[in-house]
């Protein structure tokens, strides 16, 4: 089995409030998002909640498992 590894965040949309995960490197491009519930774009920078570390588990090419590390 291998291990891949993925950082996302959970974004707060700064309208309507809806939460959204994005991977983390997103951020860092400074782009903006659209918010898939009020549908208003904005800069993702600044709206972060929470940060993870995904640990996706790999088996024959597929996934089989992901766990969420740190």
């Amino acid at each position: 089995m291998s291990e891949a590894y993925l950082e996302i965040v959970v974004l707060k949309c700064p309208k309507c409030g809806a939460l959204m995960a994005e991977p983390s490197w997103f951020l860092d491009l400074e782009q903006e998002i659209t918010c898939s519930s009020c549908k208003i774009c904005f800069q993702a920078k600044g709206t972060e909640v929470d940060r993870k570390m995904l640990r996706i588990l790999v088996e024959n090419d597929h996934i089989k498992d992901v766990v969420v590390t740190g």
